[in-house]
């Protein structure tokens, strides 16, 4: 909240977007938010079957080889957030949040906690109780991991979010080391609940639980809106 009001937020449904060209709108939205083009934005989107290394990550933490990826339809890239492997896919919820932390007096530890209490919130809405975990970043449930959080920070302005298991395909968590952690499991909110459950049934709610917790007024956009710029 600035000046008594609510911090205005935009939101940018990408629908099914390949991870290199959101990765790339990213950083093109990160600098027309540092030069106050634009307002603030989320991005929610699934990805294809992708695996994500962290600025951190290690390749050993990728447990199958280059032809079986090839073979499952998955792609690798590498990002500049925090964290190491991460897995995503249809079915998985996500959410890039390019916010102006400035505004938010630079409490980065209280934006994690605040991304991971959405989540939290979210998934009490459809009755699984979880929690955070001291030493490792996200939301799990019964020490399976059903939301991850990675972040990054450019001169103010925070990039990358949350991926929220919905309804993806869990074989695909188990081609890495999750968050690079040997032996830990992905859940989703599918398979605690046994039924099928779309991401438009669960983005919604998210969303509402996110604006209420960061105090943002929320404003659906398209790409006309964001100072030229397009998903590839």
């Amino acid at each position: 909240m600035v000046n008594g009001k609510m911090n205005e937020c935009w939101i940018w449904d990408l629908g099914l977007a390949d991870y290199q060209k959101v990765y790339d709108l990213q950083l093109s939205l990160v600098d027309l938010r540092h030069k106050k083009e634009i307002e603030d934005i989320l991005l929610v989107l699934e990805h294809p079957p992708t695996i994500t290394l962290g600025k951190f990550g290690k390749p050993e933490n990728i447990l199958a080889s280059k032809d079986s990826l090839t073979r499952l339809g998955i792609e690798v890239c590498h990002t500049n957030r925090g964290g190491d492997a991460s897995f995503h896919c249809p079915g998985q919820l996500v959410i890039y949040t390019i916010m102006d932390m400035r505004s938010r007096s630079g409490e980065i530890r209280r934006f994690v906690y605040d991304l991971e209490q959405a989540v939290i919130d979210t998934s009490q809405h459809f009755g699984i109780p979880s929690e955070r975990l001291s030493e490792h970043p996200g939301v799990w449930v019964e020490g399976k991991q059903l939301a991850a959080i990675g972040l990054h920070f450019v001169r103010g302005i925070s990039e990358h979010g949350v991926s929220f298991n919905v309804n993806p395909s869990l074989d695909g968590f188990k081609t890495i080391n999750l968050c690079g952690i040997p032996g830990k499991e992905a859940t989703s909110i599918a398979n605690l609940i046994g039924r099928d459950i779309t991401v438009d049934e669960v983005k919604e709610i998210f969303i509402d639980n996110l604006a209420r917790i960061l105090n943002i007024q929320t404003e659906r956009i398209t790409n006309t809106q964001t100072a030229g710029v397009t998903l590839g």
